[in-house]
């Protein structure tokens, strides 16, 4: 009954395998939309973008062409081409599809350089990751989604029980068990070359392991405890590889499994062994986890990881010229350090933890040395004890320590190393210097020319004389810029690094200045004239009838001659009260009198109101090279003549507009700008012996200015208000009738003068 039951459940699973055949036999074809690029600091991806899931594919790196991965798809509507999207990525060169036969495409990925790969997917989306080899990396980085289930994560940490390692003739599985689902981070390292999983938050009880493989291009695995202060403590296992290679990974609740293949075509399972949710491409750091000197990580220079675009979308841009992101990026390239010459790095070594007592110098370097993978020979001198209790430390920091205590030191040629006393291998290295200087001098001169483009040989000339040896010379040629030096090679292939750095386009800075100058004034004048002229005489008939006075004569109004009045003239010439506006457009004159004319009253009212607004806008434009002065001008000069020693001399004073700036590119793509700007007017309305006096407006200071942006250097706000009044004393304070008796004038004038600076990066 069993052995029926068996049968049945077999002819069933047949039936499914045949019919889920059928339809995938028969399933549409697939269009491939978009192929696009993303590079990243950690990993460079590739997204293969469709109207439905992809059917797994074949990948392997070409034989033909090392450094190109070849990826078969079937399935694919291959009269539609889809659209490649590049940019100027540090690990792509090119990607190019061939349809190799009906319904199937074969897409080639041309790298600069070898690295280990992975393929998952995520709906419509497949993935192709380019694990970048680390070459110095200085900072522990985190993927953002990393972070991001890090600080979802509020259990215990995990602890890693086991490591299981599978194989046969074409695969390799290595599986770490663990107690509950982890978070893992992936990427390479290189010299040597080693893909590195860390499992974060994760507890490695265990002492380092290392499980020799040497298949499926893996030479060993190691795993051990890379960090293991709180609050997430890192479990490490290493990968030592031949090569690059494809592998695939595989998260779940029991543990993660990563699987390597040999260099041929892969068929890729329809359930991947990696994460089916696609990590965001970003990377930040993780501020809980301190940096340790793992491999390749130490004695370097601080190096800032950017984090690229959040959206994908607009990550397909980056390699256009004028991309503010891209321009950016290679600003702040131009102002990294450059490493010229470097010794060598120390402290590469793996983590390890020793713990020894009273043991033996000799034995605890071979544990060392076999731990490296190194040959050990010691000189006959060499005896000592080491007691230590190192916790997380590099191996080969852990050894220099041993020694140090011991007055011991070490060589290292090849995979050779040579432990010695201090005294010794001081000895033999005054030995190897003096015989590298004696090799210098007799060594044959070399002569070679390095003509400059962009710096000024005799510039480069005095930042390289201190570089050349005692038997080497620089000479300037000015006419050609060509520098001809003739040294040995060691030097001539130093100072060859050094012009490369030297002698680089100086980025260029555009400079506007606007300068705005507002005016207003307001002017109002009120003023009065009036006189009077009373005769009584018997020669009109109106005479007093007093004895005396018998006539009487009052005149208001009579002006001496050769006195010209100001404000109008009255009929009588004059006026007694001559109370005027200081500038009147408009003026109103009466005049009563008798018939006689013995009897006149004259009077005159003059106004005036003005009202003005101007405003004069400057815009000097200038374009200068990084760090150089620029000067521009532009108006009049002004001659001054003086005597002296019956000798005339004479001088040009300007009149004008003038700009002097020196820019300052910072690594920020901020400018620091040094100003100093001058707007100068000649007054012609106020000469000083036929020479007109200058009005300055001026302003010299330093600012730093963001690319494109404008900021006010300089603001001038004046404002006159003045009120004049006229009038006769004691009168003017009747009431109403006061108003007879004087004038008014008031003058107000607002000047406004404000000065903008905007710098432009030229971007080329």
């Amino acid at each position: 009954m069993k052995k029926k039951n068996y049968l049945k459940v077999l002819l069933l699973f047949s039936f499914l395998i045949i019919l889920s055949g059928f339809a995938y036999n028969n399933s549409p074809l697939v269009n491939i939309n978009r192929i696009s690029v993303l590079p990243g600091s950690l990993n460079t991806r590739i997204y293969v973008e469709t109207n439905s899931p992809l059917p797994p594919p074949h990948t392997f790196y070409a034989t033909d062409s090392p450094a190109t991965i070849v990826v078969d798809l079937n399935k694919i509507n291959t009269k539609q081409q889809p659209q490649i999207v590049q940019d100027k990525s540090s690990l792509v060169k090119t990607i190019k599809i061939e349809n190799i036969a009906e319904n199937r495409l074969r897409l080639f990925i041309n790298l600069k350089e070898q690295v280990p790969y992975r393929i998952f997917s995520d709906k419509n989306t497949t993935t192709i990751e380019l694990n970048k080899i680390q070459k110095n990396p200085t900072t522990y980085m985190l993927e953002k989604e990393t972070i991001k289930a890090l600080e979802k994560k509020t259990s215990r940490p995990v602890f890693l029980k086991k490591i299981d390692i599978n194989q046969n003739n074409k695969n390799l599985m290595i599986k770490a068990l663990l107690d509950k689902e982890t978070v893992a981070q992936v990427f390479a390292l290189g010299n040597p070359l080693r893909l590195v999983v860390d499992l974060l938050d994760t507890v490695y009880s265990g002492s380092p392991a290392v499980y020799p493989i040497n298949k499926q291009g893996i030479e060993k695995v190691r795993t051990a405890q890379f960090k293991a202060t709180p609050p997430h403590p890192i479990t490490r296992i290493v990968f030592d590889l031949k090569q690059p290679q494809f592998y695939s990974l595989l998260e779940e609740k029991s543990g993660l499994t990563i699987a390597f293949y040999q260099n041929e075509p892969v068929p890729l399972l329809s359930s991947p062994p990696f994460p089916t949710k696609k990590a965001e491409p970003e990377v930040s750091s993780l501020p809980e986890i301190q940096a340790k000197k793992s491999p390749k990580e130490n004695k370097s220079q601080p190096k800032t990881i950017e984090a690229p675009p959040k959206e994908r979308v607009s990550a397909l841009n980056l390699g256009q010229p004028d991309s503010p992101a891209e321009y950016k990026k290679s600003q702040e390239e131009q102002f990294k350090p450059k490493t010229i010459a470097e010794p060598e790095e120390k402290y590469k070594g793996e983590i390890i933890s020793l713990k020894f007592k009273d043991a033996d110098l000799r034995d605890v370097v071979l544990y060392l040395g076999e731990l490296a993978g190194l040959n050990v020979v010691f000189d006959p001198e060499v005896r000592g004890t080491v007691t230590v209790d190192l916790k997380d430390v590099p191996w080969d920091q852990a050894l220099d320590i041993i020694l140090r205590i011991n007055k011991m030191g070490k060589t290292l040629e090849g995979n050779i190393l040579r432990i010695a006393p201090i005294s010794v291998l001081t000895r033999e290295q005054e030995e190897q210097r003096k015989l590298k200087e004696t090799k210098e001098m007799a060594g044959p001169v070399m002569v070679k020319t390095f003509t400059l483009s962009y710096s000024k040989a005799k510039d480069v000339q005095a930042l390289l004389q201190t570089k050349i040896s005692e038997r080497g010379e620089i000479i300037v040629d000015e006419r050609t810029n060509t520098l001809i030096i003739s040294d040995v090679k060691d030097r001539i292939d130093l100072l060859e690094k050094l012009i490369s750095v030297f002698d680089t386009p100086t980025p260029q800075v555009s400079i506007e200045a606007r300068i705005v100058e507002a005016t207003s004034n307001f002017v109002r004048n009120l003023g009065i004239q009036w006189g009077f002229k009373g005769i009584a005489d018997p020669f009109y008939g109106n005479q007093t009838s007093l004895q005396f006075p018998h006539k009487v004569l009052a005149d208001g109004a009579l002006i001496p001659a050769g006195i010209v009045t100001k404000g109008i003239g009255g009929p009588l010439g004059g006026y007694a009260v001559n109370l005027p506006a200081p500038a009147f457009s408009s003026a109103l004159g009466l005049s009563f009198a008798n018939v006689l004319d013995t009897f006149r009253l004259d009077m005159a009212i003059s106004a005036l109101e003005t009202t003005g607004q101007g405003r004069i806008i400057s815009t000097p434009s200038v374009t200068t090279q990084n760090n150089q002065e620029a000067e521009i001008l532009q108006g009049r000069q002004i001659p001054v003549q003086t005597v002296a020693n019956f000798t005339v001399t004479t001088r040009y004073v300007n009149a004008a507009l003038e700009l002097k700036a020196t820019p300052q590119i910072t690594a920020e793509g901020t400018i620091i700008m040094y100003i100093e700007i001058r707007n100068n007017a000649a007054d012609f309305a106020n000469l000083v012996n036929g020479i007109p006096p200058i009005i300055t407006q001026s302003a010299k200071t330093t600012v730093m200015v963001p690319d494109g942006g404008t900021t006010v250097i300089g603001g001038i706000y004046r404002t006159e208000d003045s009120i004049t009044r006229e009038r006769v004393p004691f009168l003017h304070k009747i009431p109403i009738l006061g108003s007879l008796f004087r004038s008014f004038a008031r003058t107000k004038q607002n000047r406004e003068l404000l000065i903008f600076i905007t710098p432009r990066i030229i971007k080329k």
